[in-house]
């Protein structure tokens, strides 16, 4: 290994702390970065329960409805129907939940930033928070969405 990264008389860096020859000279510990984690779980909650939802939703269907098998039996008419109902009850629950707790973040997350201005941070993750209303709300439809053909169609 030669070249601009180095030689390989190079001895390792003990830590393996650096990233590259201009990299950060440390390793970054985000693991106790609780703000950045619950940002992050604000913005993905509605999508997750959508994507939960359409996975337990599809999967009991799935195996209900398109024919015998072992071990099927448990999933014959009308179990896909009321699993669905239930699923989309439950999420559509849940996405009004997380809708309603990203919108009190981002209120939370305003008032600090308006009683605290010499930062220079304007929005300190308001805009992750409303972006996770706003995906919790869209993630609310698809799943009424997901659960519409349980009231309309049977296996």
């Amino acid at each position: 290994m030669s070249g601009a990264h180095g030689s390989a008389q190079d001895p390792p860096d003990a830590d393996g702390s650096t990233t590259a020859p201009g990299g950060t000279p440390l390793a970054v510990d985000v693991s106790r970065e609780r703000r950045a984690r619950v940002v992050s779980l604000v913005l993905l909650a509605g999508p997750l329960i959508w994507s939960l939802h359409f996975l337990v939703v599809y999967t009991v269907a799935e195996a209900g409805c398109t024919g015998g098998g072992p071990g099927l039996a448990l999933f014959d008419p009308p179990v896909p129907t009321v699993v669905t109902l239930v699923a989309t009850a439950v999420a559509a629950a849940a996405c009004v939940a997380a809708a309603l707790w990203a919108q009190r973040r981002r209120r939370a997350l305003r008032a600090a930033a308006a009683g605290d201005q010499e930062d220079g941070d304007q929005d300190p993750g308001g805009a992750l928070a409303l972006a996770g209303a706003l995906l919790s709300w869209l993630s609310l439809v698809a799943v009424l969405f997901g659960g519409l053909p349980a009231l309309v169609l049977g296996c």
